[in-house]
């Protein structure tokens, strides 16, 4: 008799247990250098979407560089058809670590530097304009990723004017945005794009804007708040406005500020130091040495839900310097200057002094309201 009956078979079951993705992107992924990172983007769909994901690029941006605000791209004032555009480091202490050409940091960039300028930086990622055919990039130079966004203008770039430009990371809906406000006849734009979304969004203003932005021209601008803020670089002694505009809502926003000082004109920049809207205005005496007055700005909200704006009295910060252009603000009180002529470029650090300067140069500043 024979025995039919199958045998037994033997069964194993695995004792490893798959991990969480959220477990893997917080305690593995995060803390890869970029290169793996990329690499590790093949895996699946699952995990393409989550190492591309503003989200993880902006985490992992601040573990691996946590003194990102001591990394600058500096722009080269210089008419040049050589590279005019340098990566900064310094450390804690300011010491210089690394000035490069930017290409050279990162080989793969292929933007012509003769047209193309860098308009905002955030969480490692630059945004770039190339003015001969009016669009805008967004690059991450590590990774070397570009997101053509294919505008603000696809046509007819002759009959628009770019104005003032901007980028910024809007936290409160984790997106990146850029926006831009531009004359197409006479009226003034805004041109708002969404990295998330992928698209332009436009809107006109008021004919009485035009006349408004006529004195904005390529500014620099300062992000605080979820705002891009621009002020003239050269102003007259007189009232003014600082523009901005808010990327959440989409609209402008207007801060009229008078800066009374002794002389014709003053250089005005705008920065973002401590989480504030911070001016700098640099005036000039006969024997070129210049005079820099910090103040910062606050803003405030109302019971009624308006909001209103105030100058800081604890921001007061005065400095002489010799030198070209104001480059950049820290928040510890430390600048840079940058001392340019055509054989060569120097860079040179300052650093403020809490209190007024001399009294003949000394500079006020004072918000005043629209309706006065």
């Amino acid at each position: 008799m024979t025995n039919t009956s199958s045998p037994k078979k033997l069964v194993f079951e695995s004792t490893h247990r798959t991990l969480p993705d959220h477990l893997i992107q917080e305690n593995i992924l995060i803390r890869l250098e970029v290169k793996p990172l990329i690499r590790l983007k093949s895996v699946s769909k699952g995990w393409f979407s989550m190492i591309s994901s503003t989200k993880f690029t902006k985490d992992h941006f601040k573990l691996w560089y946590p003194s990102n605000d001591r990394t600058l791209i500096v722009q080269d004032d210089r008419d040049t058809v050589n590279e005019d555009k340098y990566y900064l480091s310094l450390d804690e202490n300011y010491n210089l670590n690394e000035f490069v050409e930017l290409r050279n940091k990162y080989p793969a960039f292929k933007f012509n530097p003769q047209s193309t300028c860098v308009v905002g930086s955030c969480n490692g990622l630059l945004c770039l304009y190339d003015e001969n055919i009016m669009r805008m990039y967004v690059w991450n130079p590590v990774t070397n990723q570009v997101r053509n966004t294919y505008g603000p203008v696809l046509c007819k770039w002759d009959s628009y004017e770019m104005r003032c430009a901007g980028f910024g990371y809007v936290s409160s809906i984790d997106d990146y945005k850029i926006g831009c406000l531009i004359f197409y006849r006479e009226t003034l734009f805004i041109f708002v794009y969404s990295l998330k979304a992928g698209f332009w969004t436009q809107r006109p203003k008021r004919n009485w804007y035009r006349e408004l932005m006529l004195e904005y021209l390529n500014e620099t601008p300062a992000f605080v708040g979820d705002t891009i803020y621009w002020f003239p670089a050269r102003i007259e002694n007189e009232r003014n406005q600082i523009i901005g505009l808010d990327l959440v809502e989409e609209d402008m926003v207007i801060i009229p500020l008078a800066i009374n000082f002794a002389g014709d004109f003053a250089n005005v920049r705008l920065f973002r130091t401590q989480g504030r809207l911070t001016t700098c205005a640099i005036i000039e005496d006969n024997v070129g040495k210049k005079f820099c007055h910090v103040r910062s700005l606050t803003e405030h909200r109302d019971k009624g839900d308006a909001m209103s704006w105030a100058i800081s009295g604890d921001s007061d910060l005065a400095m002489s310097y010799m030198g070209k252009n104001f480059v950049y603000l820290f928040d510890t009180g430390k600048f840079l200057v940058n001392k340019i002529s055509h054989q060569s470029q120097q860079l040179m650090l300052h650093e403020f002094s809490k209190g007024p300067s001399l009294a003949i140069l000394r500079v006020s500043f004072h918000l005043f309201d629209m309706v006065d």
